[in-house]
């Protein structure tokens, strides 16, 4: 995706977890962030949401694992401003950016109506984790032990363990196994369909606000 899009007019940075991503966010003014459904340490659509809580400013675009009106839904139900299809090409892939950057949506909008309806009614609930037991939920995907993740967040091993059993209730599981195959199950797109590259590319226009190198 960085290769599509590096140009005279945009910088590119790529990362492959939700904390890499943010740390490229948090390093320098960015204008949009393209996601991946999944990356190695959290689903794209977590990503999104912290995007959209921490730099509310920066406009998301995800690439999408697949084409169907789900896929879209999911998108803009965690705040993207459009979507990339999985099968674009570079011309498809920056005129996606380029809508996205100049404020132009990128959804089909006709066939995502019955499926927000439905999602309203049935939809599941959203899990509310407090700030830090996302950051300690996000090293527990790397398959991190309590004690490096200790080490790492330069807290005690008793506080991680706490963080991590708050984790466990509050996804309705109860080990750490049984949380990776819950994210592999939320994760994995049906069986058959391409898959999107599980990274995050950061954005940074060089030139006029919108304009894109083609």
């Amino acid at each position: 995706m960085a290769a599509f899009l590096s140009g005279p007019e945009l910088e590119a940075r790529t990362a492959g977890t939700v904390d890499g991503a943010l740390g490229a966010l948090d390093a320098g003014p960015h204008h949009l962030l393209v996601v991946g459904r999944a990356l190695r340490d959290a689903p794209g659509s977590e990503l999104a949401r912290e995007v959209g809580r921490r730099h509310p400013g920066v406009i998301v675009v995800v690439a999408l694992e697949d084409g169907s009106p789900e896929a879209q839904l999911e998108a803009l139900a965690v705040g993207a401003a459009g979507c990339i299809p999985p099968d674009a090409d570079r011309e498809a892939v920056v005129e996606a950016v380029g809508d996205a950057l100049r404020g132009v949506p990128r959804f089909d909008l006709e066939a995502l109506r019955p499926l927000a309806d439905l999602m309203r009614r049935t939809g599941p609930r959203e899990v509310l984790l407090t700030e830090q037991e996302r950051v300690v939920l996000r090293l527990m995907r790397q398959h991190l032990t309590y004690k490096e993740i200790a080490q790492r967040l330069g807290v005690s091993w008793h506080t991680v363990r706490t963080h991590a059993q708050s984790i466990l209730r509050k996804s309705g599981v109860h080990s750490r196994r049984d949380l990776d195959a819950w994210d592999r199950y939320a994760s994995n797109p049906p069986a058959g369909a391409p898959r999107s590259p599980g990274a995050a590319t950061a954005l940074r226009a060089v030139g006029p606000a919108g304009e894109v190198a083609r």
